[in-house]
């Protein structure tokens, strides 16, 4: 089951709609990596404690996980798609979200 883990400093009070960005990243995964929305996992994980190149400012780290469909290339169209929803509507800029994927299948 592909899994989209975001974990933020911004605190939940400031995200307008969490449902509905939940549901949103649920369908841009499930297209980028050409699954049913039904096999998608999607956190948000909000008010962490966390900085990036040393300040506060609202920063994110988000993991990809999914057999299938992850590799350098695909990691780059994904982010370029990611980046900007997240940016609008969680309030973290493009610069201040790091991406890690993972494809290896487990058994």
């Amino acid at each position: 089951m592909p899994n989209f883990r975001l974990e933020t400093n911004v605190k939940k009070a400031d995200i307008k709609d969490l449902d509905g960005v939940l549901k949103e990243i649920s369908k841009i995964v499930a297209a980028h990596l050409s699954k049913p929305e039904s096999y998608v996992i999607v956190n948000i994980v909000t008010d962490v404690d966390m900085i990036m190149g040393g300040t506060k400012d609202p920063c994110a780290s988000a993991l990809l996980m999914s057999i299938g469909g992850i590799s350098d290339e695909a990691n780059a169209k994904f982010a370029g798609q990611i980046y900007p929803y997240i940016e609008e509507h969680i309030g973290v800029k493009q610069g201040k979200t790091w991406q890690f994927s993972s494809c290896q299948r487990c058994h």
